[in-house]
């Protein structure tokens, strides 16, 4: 083993905030609004922690030859983008990416155009950026024997704990949400079935736009507020984020939105 157990939790914690830092700047730019990136509370993305310690290991033969280093990069990046985007639909109901329009994907979960970047990524990661990160570290465990690697699992493991209860929290109140909406859309369709010829119209004009209407019947009873900042963050962040089994949400959250923001 190349890392001891300390080095390769310090290891974690580094690059999950380096790559927590590069999604936020990266989407914010995108955007043109602040997307704190992430999962979790803290400022870290665990995949990319275990991604880059993973390939760390995976890689330390291979360093001194660039096409292994590229290839196994490419594999090892792939499938931690794809086990993370399938536990988070399995466990969460949620999808924070999807690629199913670039061309070669499997399940809209990892694309060979991402996974190329990965793969060249890897191989400046190891060749310049982590001689840089492993001489702080070594600095770091020569002062700290390792109670930093402590502290970093003592407060990402509650941050954990927290997000969990937090996201399962916001998967309560989609569902909820998404029955009034599929009640208040069947409620339009029975007035529509007994509405005189005269008004069918005007129930039809209504049903074409009746997500925003009923965002609008949300507004009034400020709805909105039912979201914690984890949850409106989680919406504003991820834009493409889906919720698998709560179909009208997000739709409805977003009308919501737009309509607060002309107010």
């Amino acid at each position: 083993m190349p890392y001891s157990l300390s080095e390769i939790i310090v290891l974690f914690f580094t690059y999950s905030f380096i790559g927590w830092l590069w999604e936020t700047c990266y989407c914010s730019i995108k955007d043109h609004h602040f997307a704190y990136r992430g999962f979790l509370f803290g400022p870290y993305c665990p995949v990319y922690g275990f991604a880059v310690t993973t390939i760390l290991i995976t890689t330390y033969p291979f360093q001194d030859n660039i096409f292994l280093l590229f290839v196994v990069g490419f594999i090892v990046a792939s499938i931690f983008e794809y086990v993370a985007s399938w536990l988070l639909e399995k466990l969460f109901h949620m999808k924070l990416w999807d690629y199913s329009h670039l061309k070669g994907n499997i399940q809209g979960r990892v694309a060979p155009q991402i996974s190329f970047f990965w793969g060249i990524g890897v191989v400046l990661l190891v060749k310049f950026v982590q001689p840089f990160i492993q001489r702080i570290i070594n600095w770091e465990e020569s002062w700290t024997h390792g109670m930093l690697a402590l502290i970093i699992v003592l407060v990402m493991g509650t941050d954990t704990i927290l997000s969990v209860i937090s996201v399962e929290k916001f998967h309560i109140t989609t569902q909820q949400w998404d029955e009034r909406a599929a009640a208040y859309r069947k409620k339009l369709l029975n007035r529509l079935e007994k509405a005189a010829p005269k008004d069918q119209l005007a129930i039809k004009d209504h049903l074409q736009d009746w997500q925003r209407h009923f965002a609008q019947h949300l507004n009034k009873e400020e709805a909105g507020k039912q979201l914690s900042w984890n949850h409106r963050r989680l919406i504003k962040s991820f834009p493409k984020m889906k919720i698998t089994d709560s179909k009208y949400f997000v739709v409805c959250k977003i009308k919501l939105e737009k309509i607060k923001s002309h107010l």
